[in-house]
């Protein structure tokens, strides 16, 4: 094995396969005692193969980090991406174009600005982008603050003939900062109130939330705390996404 991995060129995946099915097992049956399906963010392995093992028996899609891993995939068959990047309006067409080959790729955003681009310019194509409104639930990444006024403007901004509300996601990343489970486990508890305020909120104001989206790797293995009363959903490494029946 040793004088193989010498002769293997970088850069090049090497896994142990055991390995990966175990750790993959073991969180497919912890999701599935919360009531959720697994939505793996594709941006390390960035292998087809390792997706397929990921997704066997889950509903959900992938998510990704660029739109050449967006077509990539697509382009072995999965349709079911969401693009966790703050769009950019240089991306749109980009974006218009794998939904017009058949990708139901969803975009997140975070401002009252980019709302009103990405449905003017939606408008302009003649098509409906599907967004996630990005909520910061750690206090130091990119999103709308769970009480921020701007929640609710964004998605009437989105609710338009260009564009389409399908939730709110999130990303603790500074749960990886956390050194202890009670820690984690407190970041957990919070990323979930985050989102599920603003769920609250947008449904109070008459706005559509099908999706309500959670989850990094840490906050994921907190069996309590991940809990967002939804009936049926699907959860990422990086990403939890729970969808209402």
């Amino acid at each position: 094995m040793h004088s193989s991995l010498q002769t293997l060129e970088t850069p090049c995946l090497v896994l142990e396969r055991g390995k990966l099915e175990r750790n993959l097992a073991r969180m497919r049956d912890h999701l599935k005692k919360l009531g959720v399906g697994l939505r793996p963010h594709v941006k390390t392995a960035k292998s087809f193969e390792v997706a397929q093992l990921a997704l066997a028996g889950q509903p959900g899609g992938i998510t990704v980090s660029t739109l050449k891993e967006a077509e990539q995939f697509f382009a072995h068959g999965i349709t079911n991406i969401l693009y966790a990047v703050g769009i950019t309006p240089n991306k749109l067409d980009h974006v218009a174009d794998l939904r017009r080959r058949g990708a139901d790729i969803t975009i997140i955003l975070d401002s009252l600005e980019s709302a009103r681009i990405v449905a003017r310019r939606g408008a302009e194509l003649g098509m409906k982008f599907p967004a996630l409104i990005e909520i910061d639930s750690d206090g130091h990444r990119s999103g709308v603050k769970p009480d921020d006024a701007v929640l609710i403007e964004i998605g009437y901004a989105l609710e338009t003939d260009g564009a389409q509300l399908r939730g709110v996601m999130t990303h603790a990343g500074d749960s990886y900062n956390c050194d202890t489970v009670a820690k984690i486990r407190a970041m957990a508890v919070r990323e979930r109130d985050a989102v599920v305020r603003c769920r609250d909120r947008l449904r109070a104001a008459g706005l559509p939330c099908p999706i309500v989206s959670v989850g990094s790797t840490p906050t994921a293995t907190d069996r309590k705390s991940t809990r967002l009363n939804s009936s049926h959903g699907y959860i990422s490494y990086a990403v939890f996404c729970l969808k209402k029946k």
